[in-house]
C-alpha cells in the first residue's frame, strides 16, 4: 500500500503530503473552467497570493493583526494530534506572511512547504470560532490551495475525484445502468426486511427517460405530466458503502407517501471543489441546479454530507429558490414528519447500544444543521449521549478536505484519535456522524482504531437509524 512506508512522528509531519495530480489531468481540469497553466509558476504564485492579500480580509487580518496568542493552536486538531507547529493555523499563516512580506522567496522548497501543510489542514473551521479576531484559517487554506491549483499543483485524489464528478455526475463514476441495478437490489432488501413494496422513480439521463420502479422491478416509463415533484440527491457512497442510509431515504419517502426521483447525472452530495478551487465548486454546484431544472421539480432534498451541504446551502439552494424550487436537508423532512405524526418509529429496533452523536464540521460550523439530527436521535434510539466537544466545538472526523487520500492514512488516524477517545472515555459504543465524508473516513480507520484501543466501536449516520426504527 502507498502509505505503508510513511511513519508518523510527533513534531514533524513534513513527510505527509498527498500525491500530486499529473500535468495532463490538471490541464484537462483547467480547460473545464477556462484556465491555462502559467508559464512561470513561481512568479504566478507570489503575485496571486499578494493579490489575495489585498482582496481577502481573512488573509489581511492573519498577516497584519494576528498577535500569536495561540488560542487557535489550542483548538486546532491537526496541531493537537501532531505537535508540528507548521501544521497549525499560526504555522500556516506564517508561511503565507513570509511570502507576502517578501521575507521568503517563492521557489520549489517554498511551494513544497505550502503544498504539504495547506493540504494537511482539515478546513474544519474550529480555529475560526476560537480566534479573538475571527480569522477563518479554513478560508485561507481554500485560497492558498486554489492558487497552487491554478499553478498546476494539486492533490491527485482531489483532482481525480473532481474530474470524475464533473464527467459522470458522481465521485465513483457509477453509470446509469449500474445505479438502477444497485438501487433496485436494495429496494428488494427493504421488501424483505420491512415487508413493504417501495416505489421510486429514476430519471435515466443517458436515455432521457423517467422510469418508475416498485420493490426493485421496473414498472415502466412515465409521461412528463406524471413526473414526481421531489428530487433526492443521495451520496454515491450510499450505493455501495452506506447502503442502510440509501434504504432509509427510500423507506422514509414511502412512509410519508411522497413520490421522489433520483437523477442518474446527480447521484452525489459531495463537492470537492469547495476546498480545491472555487470555480470547480461552482461548476459542480451547477450540476445540482441543472438536474432540478431539467426535471421541473418543486423541491430538492439533500442527503447526508457535511461539506456538500455547505456548498449546497450557500450556492445551490439560493439559485433554486430563485427559480421557485424549495430546498432542504433530508433531516429537515424527517423532523417535520415526526412532529406531524406522519411516521412511526420504534427505538427498540436500534438495540441497547449507547450511541454518541458527533457533529460533522460543516453542519455545525458551516451549515446550521445542529439541532435537527439531535431531535431525530431522540426518536430513533433508546439512549444517546453528547460528545463533550459538541456543536460548534466538535472534532473533525480526520478525513475531510482531501485527507481521505490513502497515502495520508497514518496522519488521518492520528487526527481521528480526538473524537475516538471522546467516544470511549464517555462509554459510547456507536458513533453517529451523518456525513458521507465522515462515514467514508470511519470506514477506512475504525478497524485500526478499534485494534489499537482494544474496543469495538461501530458507526453510522442518522438515516441508517431512521431506517431500522421505521414502522409500516
Amino acid at each position: 500500500m502507498l502509505y505503508m512506508h510513511l511513519e508518523f512522528k510527533f513534531g514533524d509531519t513534513s513527510n505527509f503530503k498527498p500525491l500530486k495530480a499529473t500535468d495532463s489531468l490538471v490541464t484537462k481540469l483547467h480547460k473545464k473552467i477556462g484556465m491555462e497553466l502559467p508559464s512561470d509558476k513561481y512568479y504566478y504564485i507570489e503575485t496571486r497570493l499578494r493579490n489575495e492579500y489585498l482582496r481577502n480580509k481573512n488573509i489581511r487580518i492573519a498577516v497584519e493583526t494576528c498577535v500569536h496568542c495561540a488560542a487557535c493552536i489550542d483548538a486546532c486538531p491537526t496541531y493537537l494530534t501532531t505537535k508540528d507547529i507548521r501544521n497549525s493555523p499560526v504555522g500556516r499563516a506564517e508561511m503565507l506572511r513570509n511570502i507576502i512580506k517578501r521575507k521568503q522567496k517563492v521557489d520549489d522548497s517554498t511551494i513544497e512547504l505550502l503544498y504539504t501543510y495547506y493540504w494537511q489542514c482539515l478546513t474544519c473551521r474550529r480555529c475560526g470560532y476560537i480566534c479573538p479576531f475571527g480569522i477563518d484559517q479554513a478560508d485561507i487554506t481554500r485560497v492558498v490551495r486554489g492558487v497552487l491549483y491554478e499553478a498546476g499543483i494539486v492533490s491527485r485524489y482531489a483532482a481525480m475525484t473532481i474530474d470524475k464528478h464533473e464527467d459522470t455526475g458522481n465521485n465513483m463514476g457509477i453509470t446509469p445502468a449500474a445505479a438502477i441495478n444497485i438501487i433496485s437490489y436494495f429496494a428488494k432488501e427493504i421488501k424483505s426486511e420491512k415487508g413493504v413494496d417501495v416505489e421510486y422513480y429514476i430519471y435515466r439521463h443517458d436515455q432521457k427517460k423517467m422510469l418508475i420502479f416498485k420493490s426493485g422491478e421496473l414498472v415502466g416509463e412515465v409521461e412528463r405530466s406524471e413526473w414526481p415533484q421531489l428530487l433526492l440527491y443521495p451520496s454515491s457512497a450510499d450505493l455501495f458503502l452506506n447502503t442502510e442510509a440509501l434504504k432509509g431515504f427510500i423507506a422514509f419517502f414511502n412512509a410519508i407517501k411522497t413520490p421522489f426521483v433520483i437523477h442518474t447525472k446527480c447521484i452525489e452530495v459531495a463537492n470537492f471543489g469547495i476546498w480545491t478551487h472555487e470555480k470547480h465548486m461552482k461548476l459542480i454546484a451547477q450540476h445540482y441546479i441543472n438536474a432540478a431544472e431539467e426535471l421541473g421539480v418543486k423541491m430538492a432534498v439533500f442527503g447526508e454530507c457535511g461539506h456538500g451541504w455547505r456548498a449546497f446551502k450557500n450556492i445551490v439552494a439560493p439559485e433554486l429558490e430563485k427559480r421557485g424550487i424549495k430546498t432542504c436537508h433530508i433531516h429537515h423532512l424527517v423532523v417535520k414528519a415526526i412532529k406531524e405524526g406522519k411516521i412511526k418509529l420504534n427505538p427498540e429496533a436500534n438495540g441497547d447500544l449507547v450511541y454518541m452523536y458527533q457533529d460533522p464540521c460543516q453542519y455545525s460550523r458551516g451549515g446550521d444543521l445542529i439541532e435537527e439530527p439531535r431531535f431525530i436521535m431522540s426518536h430513533v434510539v433508546k439512549k444517546w449521549i453528547e460528545c463533550p466537544q459538541n456543536r460548534h466545538l466538535n472534532w473533525c472526523c480526520g478525513g475531510q478536505a482531501g485527507m481521505l487520500a490513502e497515502e495520508l492514512k497514518p496522519l488521518r488516524l492520528q487526527y481521528a484519535r480526538l473524537w475516538y477517545e471522546c467516544a470511549i472515555n464517555a462509554g459510547a459504543q456507536h458513533v453517529v456522524r451523518p456525513c458521507s465524508m465522515c462515514k467514508g473516513t470511519l470506514n477506512s480507520i475504525i478497524g485500526d482504531l478499534n485494534k489499537k484501543y482494544g474496543r469495538n466501536i461501530t458507526y453510522s449516520g442518522v438515516m441508517e437509524l431512521v431506517y431500522k426504527a421505521l414502522l409500516f
